[in-house]
């Protein structure tokens, strides 16, 4: 298996905390990943959640993360391709591509903030057929020397990119879906993979597997696993690791509530919220959640996030630091390394 972490993903406010040292955590964060032996970093993305929330946009803070931690996969978990236009993104993301030596991980989403879409001048109802078309249409600038497309929202005829990617289809895409019915039209989106939320619970997930993989049958493709972003915390038990995260990841579940996030209800209590959710306890335990993942969904590579606002930055630090020491070498040895991409 392979491991990363978010950078963040959200940091308090601009009057909590400087964004100047949000920026500095996010790279404290991926420095500390890499020298405990984890593999990527990820980060997400949306706009306008201010002004007591901070998100730094993905491909900037990648390029600056990969300057501090060269060799790491880097991702997006995930970019709101809807939103932008395909040249845009296509050379972006190459460029990133080539930086990371082609170890650039494309995580794409539909979005759903009406505020977003509002800003963007983009009809929210048309996002699930935006997102496939944007997607194919940078498949072909990636692919096509002199490229042209002619879709229902974008048309362009010998357009040559100055950056390509380093392999000719570009980087993986990892696909997010928040509904058993999105799960299954990844493949035919032009998802990769279907990417796992740390919001699915094990009770979405054993609904929706067996409709991804055979929505990947039909299509004549064969089930590759997931990848995965799981909630974590560690500590020497189960009950200290509930006590530092428990009103810090129950705050920030019932903000996507409010921010309309579709898919499984995130209005409980932390107790509702946890089950079959995050992944928390002693490296011990940890080591035993993170491999029933695996042999379950076939999960092969997973990234944590281990910061929710409103708690001490530092504690997620140390939390990576044991992850490394105390639960991956474990892991590793029981599961061994596939090669998916």
């Amino acid at each position: 298996m392979r491991f990363g972490v978010y950078a963040g993903p959200s940091f308090p406010g601009r009057d909590a905390l400087p964004a100047s040292q949000a920026v500095e955590y996010a790279v404290a964060l991926s420095r500390v990943a890499q020298e405990s032996g984890l593999d990527g970093v990820f980060v997400g993305q949306h706009y306008l959640v201010g002004p007591d929330i901070q998100i730094f946009q993905p491909l900037v803070m990648l390029a600056h993360i990969l300057g501090h931690c060269p060799g790491m996969y880097v991702g997006t978990c995930i970019f709101l391709l809807p939103l932008h236009n395909p040249v845009d993104v296509a050379e972006q993301v190459a460029a990133l591509d080539v930086m990371a030596s082609g170890k650039f991980l494309f995580g794409v989403g539909r979005g759903y903030l009406n505020a977003e879409f509002e800003a963007f001048k983009v009809d929210k109802a048309t996002s699930g057929r935006r997102l496939a078309e944007t997607l194919r249409a940078i498949r072909v600038l990636w692919s096509q020397e002199e490229a042209s497309f002619k879709g229902e929202f974008f048309d362009f005829e010998g357009l040559r990119l100055s950056v390509r990617p380093l392999r000719p289809q570009g980087p993986p895409v990892f696909m997010a879906a928040d509904t058993v019915k999105s799960v299954a039209r990844v493949p035919e989106r032009g998802g990769d993979f279907w990417l796992v939320s740390p919001r699915h619970s094990r009770t979405f997930l054993k609904e929706a597997i067996p409709v991804y993989k055979a929505a990947l049958e039909v299509r004549g493709e064969r089930f590759r696993g997931v990848p995965m972003a799981r909630d974590l915390w560690i500590a020497d038990d189960r009950a200290r690791a509930e006590a530092v995260v428990r009103s810090p990841f129950e705050g920030y579940y019932h903000k996507y509530t409010r921010w309309g996030q579709p898919g499984e209800r995130y209005d409980l209590s932390f107790d509702e919220l946890k089950r079959d959710r995050m992944i928390l306890g002693s490296p011990d335990e940890v080591t035993h959640e993170i491999l029933s993942y695996h042999r379950e969904f076939g999960v092969e590579f997973m990234w944590f996030r281990v910061y929710w606002p409103g708690m001490p930055l530092e504690r997620s630090l140390e939390v990576i630091r044991r992850l490394g020491r105390e639960v991956l070498p474990e892991v590793r040895k029981a599961t061994g390394e596939i090669h998916l991409w």
